[in-house]
């Protein structure tokens, strides 16, 4: 791009281009390219400089909480296990082993949930009274005191505590059913094999990981907390030489022992299962001073790793004296993967490294830059909250808690992480060389997009050759500090212009002019410095070259003579030169209003009024360009079904492609987006077939019997009503007519005669029957010819204060949508016939003065003409006037799982943007579909959708009163136990 004078710049914007910087390390004194750094865990924490935001900056430290003098750090022997079941409740060991409490996840009250002591029916055979015979009384019941270390909730809800041994009795496990409820079941482990648990980790298939650290094992169970015998046992000796032909196979244990090496793996003090089975074991302290981390899999070391690399993120004032001594550990969810969360021994914070598995090494942890700090941490250990990384509702939660004692009281918090960055204090980093194509380029100017907060500063060095090579012989030469331009970026009506100029908070275009920079060659060296708190930012560079110099172009060569005058003088001019072209730019450039591409959000309406488009105000600026750009095929469809859609779409969907506007195209027969759904086509086809899935009224069945045609004249017809009238019991002899018989007289006739009109016409006459009720109304009054009597004239009358008696009912006696329903069927009948004199005229309805005087018949017409035109007219034509001028828009949504929020937004919307673009004589209306696989309203290809059932109890939400649909929501209880558990109502 080039300005009015012809000068162009070179930029550096994105990550890959500022990935090309180098920056010298401070430990070896070797310049290395960013990119290189930032490709790995281990090089972005060691690098000053961290791309974020879509900028460089400081890279992020981790703040080091300080323990006070006072501090009590955590003592081990509290950490006794704690863990959250899926109902919110918290559970942990409590009085040093004695009991369980629980934090009640509804009332949020603490109370006892168990006690460890058991008692014991048995009594020792030395202590039994010796009676002759062997008989003597039972001992009383004795209670034995046991003690909890170790506590877990299994994926199948049951909350498992260790017993640590006692005297005569082994270790084991207290299991507790929190579903079905009922007593502790305790399981006691083998006499012959030691076990004494220490911390017990939840694996994914529903069992447990129990770590020892007396024996320095590892058991596994599975979900019946049944023992897996999976590891082979090691032998004490070599096998001898002397061995049967057939070896019996190796014995096989349910534990597998810890390996310890020269990093450590003797202080085990946590365990955690991962996703994939997978048994990580924390060590409190390792060989360098350091927690430690070791991976197992299948009982076999694939990994260990010491979380030393978390200095890398420590400021370098923090570091002396700092480890990170481990505590206890817990993992959280992240969007892709695991993070373990380290509490440190001193019980200040908590320190987080994500897990990198599936590398070479297996293992690799990631410190994350966040500061986890711990409130009075209880000793009681580390929490998991969420479950999975949808359950973390704001970016600072962490998914754990952990217990605080607060005035002896313990309670539980979340572990949440502090919104207190600290940055590097200070970097440098150096451009690659920018070619100004032009041997001994003057350049011209440097702006920076940035953002450089209060107490930052960012200082620019650059030097200049004619080759490259060249550069690193060059001194630097400091430029003088940037300045903010107040008007923003000297870019001409620039869309993206970010940052937005923000004069308190640094945010805008910085902008300085080149003293000395003359080469084809440009290098520019910048440093970023902080006060810890805050970090400049850097977005995008541009070195402007060459410079126009209004010196040369403008002033006599007088002025050029002395090269120290003639050298002020031009950077003098430079800053007029600078406000000059700016504004030469925007002129120049004052086409890209006129682009829908490139014209400012706000002149968007602007640009659609000269197309007279009306925007609605909450369509996103990039709809309305798009808008914009399709007027024209938008236009040249306006009001019909393809331009109602597009409009909608352009508006709604998430996803709007340019060959959307290949018009026309047939909207119904995608599988996707708004359909429209127009009424007119609903008279003689099934909704559902037009793709409106709507309504749901289940499965249907048609009977195959075929309808009254007029080929059987009026005969068949009355044959027809006569034996359904005898099949329901009614009188037979009674006559089929165009109106219902009186409901006065015959109730369930009136039912029948209109089930019977459905069934053999299609359709149930109205306009006879609405228009002699209002003529009975107008016979009763007394001043009408009796002669006339209740039924519609069949023949034109012969009487004049008959005929005028017809004349003024017609003219003021009925509604007016009954007139209108007349004159329809008046007005059909001389399309049909002409003249009111024709001869085939008067042989279906008889002479009549003219065609807005005849009426409709209420008696079955005998003239097989006559019967032809009422049923046309009643069958076909008001059917299709009903429904003329009107149509749907079908919303697509995701069932009774939608949003009901968010989808009337939608509806409304639609609603709005339909009003703006539909012919202003139809009516609509708006409605959400959703396309699952529903027998009766399904089109095979287009609304299927295999899998569960659209009635599967996850696909329907609980039904809220007020807002849920009878038949899309559902009511039930709560989750039901397995078929082997028992739900006890307590």
């Amino acid at each position: 791009m080039k300005d009015a004078n012809g000068s162009h710049f070179e930029l550096l914007l994105g990550r890959t281009d500022w990935g090309r910087c180098t920056h010298i390390d401070a430990g070896d004194g070797v310049e290395r390219a960013l990119a290189g750094g930032w490709a790995t865990a281990a090089g972005r924490d060691r690098l000053p400089l961290a791309f974020e935001a879509g900028g460089i900056g400081l890279a992020k430290r981790i703040s080091r909480f300080r323990a006070a003098a006072s501090d009590t750090p955590p003592d081990p022997a509290k950490r006794l296990g704690a863990a959250m079941d899926r109902f919110g409740s918290v559970y942990w060991i409590a009085d040093g082993g004695a009991r369980i409490d629980v934090l009640s996840g509804g009332s949020r009250s603490v109370s006892v949930f168990a006690n460890a002591t058991a008692t014991t029916t048995t009594t020792p055979a030395e202590a039994r009274p010796r009676i002759k015979g062997g008989f003597a009384p039972l001992a009383p019941a004795v209670p034995l005191e046991r003690r909890l270390r170790g506590l877990a909730i299994t994926a199948e809800q049951y909350l498992v505590a260790g017993l640590l041994p006692a005297p005569g009795r082994p270790g084991g496990l207290q299991v507790f059913d929190l579903v079905a409820g009922g007593p502790a079941l305790e399981l006691a482990w083998p006499a012959a094999w030691h076990f004494a648990p220490l911390d017990l980790a939840p694996r994914p298939c529903g069992g447990l990981a129990v770590l020892d650290r007396e024996q320095g094992r590892v058991w596994l169970l599975d979900r019946r907390l049944g023992m897996q015998a999976q590891f082979p046992v090691e032998l004490a000796q070599a096998p001898s030489a002397f061995a049967p032909g057939n070896p019996a196979p190796a014995a096989l244990q349910p534990w597998f022992e810890l390996a310890v090496d020269a990093l450590g793996g003797g202080d085990p003090v946590a365990i955690e299962v991962l996703a994939d089975d997978s048994v990580l074991v924390m060590d409190g302290v390792g060989s360098d001073g350091f927690a430690l981390v070791t991976l197992y899999v299948d009982g076999i070391m694939v990994a260990r790793r010491s979380t030393a690399v978390v200095l890398d993120l420590i400021p370098e004032a923090d570091r002396a004296g700092f480890t990170l001594r481990g505590f206890d550990c817990a993992l959280t969810p992240r969007e892709e993967g695991e993070r373990l969360v380290i509490a440190a021994a001193d019980g200040n914070q908590c320190f987080a490294f994500d897990l990198l598995l599936g590398h070479s090494p297996s293992m690799l942890l990631d410190p994350v830059d966040i500061f986890l700090p711990m409130r009075r941490f209880g000793s009681a250990g580390l929490v998991r909250r969420a479950a999975t990384f949808a359950d973390i509702s704001v970016p600072q939660d962490s998914g754990l808690m952990y217990a605080s004692a607060v005035n002896t009281q313990q309670a539980w918090l979340p572990l949440v992480a502090q919104s207190r960055p600290r940055y590097a204090q200070q970097a440098a980093f150096s451009t690659p060389a920018l070619d100004g194509d032009v041997p001994d380029c003057p350049w011209h100017r440097l702006i920076i997009d940035a953002s450089i907060p209060p107490g930052c500063t960012l200082s620019v060095e650059s030097r200049a050759a004619d080759s490259a090579a060249a550069l690193p012989d060059q001194r630097w030469r400091r430029e003088p500090a940037p300045m903010l331009r107040a008007e923003g970026p000297e870019l001409p009506w620039l869309l993206d212009a970010a940052p937005r100029t923000d004069v308190a908070a640094g945010k805008g275009s910085w902008e300085l002019l080149f003293q000395q920079a003359r080469g084809r060659f440009l290098q520019l060296r910048l440093t970023l410095a902080g006060e810890e708190l805050a970090t400049p930012r850097l977005l995008a560079l541009r070195a402007w070259n060459p410079r126009f110099s209004y010196l040369r172009e403008y002033l006599p060569a007088l002025y050029r003579e002395d090269e120290a005058s003639a050298d002020f003088i031009e950077r003098f001019l430079a800053n007029f030169e600078g406000l000059f072209t700016a504004l030469e730019d925007r002129i120049v450039a004052a086409t890209a209003l006129f682009d829908v591409r490139s014209a400012p959000d706000a002149t968007l309406d602007w640009l659609a009024s000269w197309l007279g488009l009306v925007l609605d105000p909450a369509v996103t600026p990039a709809r309305k360009r798009l808008l914009i750009r399709f007027a024209v095929p938008l236009f040249a469809y306006r009001g019909t079904t393809q331009g109602l859609r597009l409009a909608t779409e352009l508006v709604l969907s998430k996803c709007v492609r340019p060959e959307d506007f290949a018009l026309p195209a047939r909207s119904q027969d995608q599988p996707y987006g708004i359909r429209i759904i127009e009424r007119f086509l609903t008279r003689r086809l099934p909704m559902p077939l037009l793709g409106e899935t709507v309504t749901d009224a289940g499965p249907r069945w048609i009977e195959p019997a075929a309808r009254w045609s007029p080929a059987e004249g009026a005969e068949g017809l009355q044959r027809r009503y006569a034996a359904a009238r005898q099949a329901a019991g009614l009188d037979p002899t009674l006559p089929f007519r165009p109106v219902p018989p009186a409901a006065a007289a015959d109730a369930s006739g009136t039912r029948h005669w209109t089930a019977f009109c459905a069934s053999e016409l299609g359709a149930v006459p109205q306009l006879a029957a609405q228009l002699s009720a209002a003529w009975q109304a107008r016979t009763a009054r007394p001043k009408v010819p009796a002669a006339m009597g209740p039924d519609l004239p069949a023949s034109w009358p012969t009487d004049t204060a008959q005929q005028t008696a017809w004349r003024d009912f017609l003219a003021g006696g009925i509604a007016h949508e009954l007139k209108r329903a007349l004159a329809r069927w008046q007005r059909f009948i001389a399309r049909r016939y002409r003249r009111s004199d024709a001869p085939q005229m008067v042989s279906a309805w008889g002479a009549w003065p003219a065609f807005d005087l005849l009426p409709p018949p209420d008696r079955l017409p005998a003239n097989g003409a006559a019967l032809s035109d009422w049923l046309l007219f009643e069958t076909r034509l008001e059917p299709m006037s009903a429904n003329a001028h009107r149509f749907s828009v079908l919303l697509p949504s995701s069932g009774p799982l939608a949003d009901a929020a968010a989808l009337a937004r939608q509806i409304d919307f639609a609603r709005r943007v339909v009003s703006l673009a539909k012919p202003a004589h139809t009516a609509f209306n708006v409605k959400p579909y959703w396309a699952m696989f529903r027998i009766g309203q399904a089109r095979v290809g287009l609304d299927t959708l295999l899998g569960i059932g659209s009635r599967d109890p996850a696909l329907a939400p609980r039904w809220v009163i007020g807002t849920g649909q009878i038949g899309a929501s559902r009511v039930a209880g709560p989750p039901q136990p397995p078929r082997e558990r028992l739900l006890l109502a307590c």
